[in-house]
């Protein structure tokens, strides 16, 4: 179900139009004109929609209803003035989509078809709303139904509207839904809410999963919380900047996900004992390394094997510890077995700072910070010394928050920290014109793009938020 169609016109218009004042964006400026040529009116006004008989100060709704061998659909949508919408819609269905009348017209509920494809709509007015529908048999899926009959009164989306407030779009799947099954493992749980709200700067996009009593227990347990002190700790102008307020036996889960550092971990046996020894919630940096070479990032890409990924990217990850001497403890048996993977380890009191034959690595240890003992995990050139607190940021309050988990994506930073390494970083000769190609082509046009995620564990529900950020040009 969607806001008033004139409110939400104007919302996309104002998010296309910067859209299409940023480095390629002329595309979807072009691709906008293209539309409004073809169905005869701009959707993206209120001029346009009245053009076509629709009533912008009304909203529409959609329905998608499983079926073999694609889903089928029904639109609803306002009206101000219905012959001229019936006129409009069977103009566009003939002259620009290749439809022909599969009955005759005039008629209450009009079908048409397309080729030998099979595919047939059918276009009705009922009660003040045009009904354009798509199925095996799309007449009877607009007929007049009772109200108590409509979608309209499900208390699952009367729930979910009233949760989520008021949005451009709401998007409501109820429990048990067929139509999820073509893109999830598993049958939904419970329901699922998506809303979408536009404005000039950006997106917002917010999600709701209703979970069962267990399965709600299970989530609120392994997303507990935590970390929003140790993000002050994070260096303010790290593109990348994350709370994860996980705990310590989960995010292990999540880390093993990846087949090569699974396979690390396999065979250092103190990994365990260490995320044991934290609390929930770490916070979590990467940022460009202040004497990081650009050229030869793009030439080993992330080889590990070959160069030390710290020579470009910096890293901080911090937890706090559960219990200190049970963390530096595992820490120093986990040093003791990196030396059978090839590296040397170097300890000057509660800090170990590793290399290797490829370049330098990390360095971990434990800090008091505050009177409270911090576990660090170092990549690149900073030093436990270097850890300061900073003031919370305005930009991402979700990570000075202790509920759930957060992450920040600034990708004007990383276009900034880029920009500020010296001329040495791009290389010589053709080197050069390949990494400031890359720089220009992939970097410079996201420098607009701020991102923002948190996600949340509630008694009864998952939720999730992203907002989409773009920056004026």
């Amino acid at each position: 179900m969607t806001a008033p169609l004139g409110a939400l016109a104007e919302h996309l218009a104002s998010l296309s139009g910067t859209l299409a004042a940023l480095p390629g964006g002329e595309q979807l400026a072009e691709l906008r004109k293209g539309v409004a040529a073809q169905l005869g009116f701009d959707p993206l006004t209120r001029d346009g929609l009245v053009f076509a008989g629709v009533d912008p100060e009304r909203g529409a709704a959609v329905a998608l209803i499983e079926a073999h061998p694609r889903p089928e659909w029904v639109l609803a949508l306002p009206l101000a003035n219905p012959e001229l919408f019936l006129r409009t819609i069977q103009k566009i269905l003939v002259e620009r989509a290749g439809f022909t009348p599969a009955v005759p017209q005039p008629a209450q509920v009009r079908v048409f078809q397309r080729g030998s494809s099979g595919q047939k709509l059918a276009l009705a007015v009922v009660r003040g709303y045009g009904l354009l529908a798509r199925g095996g048999d799309p007449a009877a899926l607009v007929p007049e139904r009772k109200v108590e009959e409509s979608l309209a009164g499900a208390p699952g989306l009367t729930s979910a509207k009233k949760t989520l407030g008021a949005q451009d779009l709401v998007v409501w799947a109820p429990a048990g839904s067929e139509l999820p099954k073509r893109y999830t493992s598993r049958p939904l749980p419970g329901d699922v809410a998506l809303s979408l709200q536009g404005a000039p700067h950006g997106l917002a996009m917010r999600l709701i999963a209703q979970l069962p009593p267990s399965q709600a227990a299970t989530a609120q347990a392994a997303l507990p919380g935590g970390g929003a002190a140790l993000a002050e700790l994070l260096p303010a102008d790290a593109p990348l900047r994350a709370r994860l307020g996980v705990a310590p036996a989960r995010l292990l889960e999540f880390v093993r996900g990846d087949l090569q550092i699974s396979a690390m971990l396999d065979k250092l046996h103190g990994v365990p004992e260490v995320f044991a020894a934290l609390q929930p919630g770490a916070a979590l940096s990467l940022s460009v390394a202040r004497n990081a070479s650009i050229a030869q990032a793009i030439d080993y890409g992330l080889d590990f094997h070959r160069k030390s990924p710290f020579d470009t990217v910096q890293l901080v990850a911090l937890a706090e510890a559960a219990d200190k001497p049970r963390l530096i403890k595992a820490l120093d048996a986990l040093a003791q077995q990196l030396p059978a993977l090839g590296m040397k380890v170097a300890r000057t009191g509660d800090d170990f700072q590793t290399s290797y034959a490829a370049g330098q690595g990390a360095r971990f240890g434990v800090r008091e910070i505050d009177g409270k003992p911090v576990g660090y995990l170092l990549g690149g050139d900073l030093k436990p010394d270097d850890l300061h607190r900073s003031p919370r940021s305005t930009d991402a309050p979700a990570l000075y928050l202790d509920a759930g988990a957060a992450a920040r994506a600034d990708f004007g930073k990383l276009a900034a920290a880029i920009h500020a390494l010296p001329e040495s970083t791009f290389g010589a000769g053709p080197q050069s014109y390949v990494t400031r190609s890359v720089v220009k082509q992939v970097i410079d046009p996201l420098r607009p793009l701020r991102l923002t995620f948190a996600l949340q564990a509630q008694p009864d529900s998952l939720g999730a938020t992203l907002d989409v950020e773009i920056a004026a040009p």
